[in-house]
């Protein structure tokens, strides 16, 4: 399977956003108020032309289809106040769709990721998560992941412990 990705259709992504994330609040594991997945939401001077749509290539003569979505932003004073800009790239509200699930999206996720990181100068990539979710924070960690810290936050309205993560490269 081949990837390919966008980040110029923020309609498409916000709508593989929801629909993952009505996906973990009916199995019971909410990880976003699914109303709060807005563009208005997410969009901002900080996450401009940072929403990708990742599109996966079948090889089979199908189509390509939406299969991911996540945020690559180069500056992040809500999450990140104390890291300067450009200094790493930070990743937010992936979502791998459910039909893709299992097929190491997340891999070549980071491998792009990785790569728009080098192509700016870029040594590291950083992410957080609920610290309630310790097969999510393990799933990081064995893809690279190193764990820093972690600290109350709030999006949204919701409240959470939120773990730090690292990547450098």
């Amino acid at each position: 399977m081949h990837f390919f990705f966008r980040n110029d259709q923020p309609d498409l992504a916000i709508t593989i956003l929801r629909e993952v994330g009505q996906w973990l609040v009916d199995t019971d594991r909410e990880l976003w108020i699914v109303d709060g997945l807005t563009l208005e939401n997410l969009i901002d001077d900080f996450t401009r032309n940072g929403l990708y749509v990742m599109y996966a290539d079948r090889n089979d003569g199908s189509a390509p289809e939406p299969a991911a979505v996540f945020i690559l932003q180069w500056e992040d004073p809500l999450y990140w106040p104390g890291v300067p800009a450009n200094t790493s790239g930070f990743i937010h509200k992936l979502a791998i769709r459910r039909a893709y699930g299992g097929q190491n999206l997340f891999g070549a996720i980071i491998d792009f990721c990785r790569n728009q990181c080098q192509e700016k100068g870029v040594h590291s990539i950083q992410l957080e998560t609920d610290a309630e979710r310790p097969k999510l924070m393990q799933f990081y960690e064995r893809h690279g992941f190193r764990p820093t810290y972690q600290r109350p936050m709030q999006e949204f309205g919701k409240s959470f412990t939120c773990q730090y993560y690292i990547m450098e490269f």
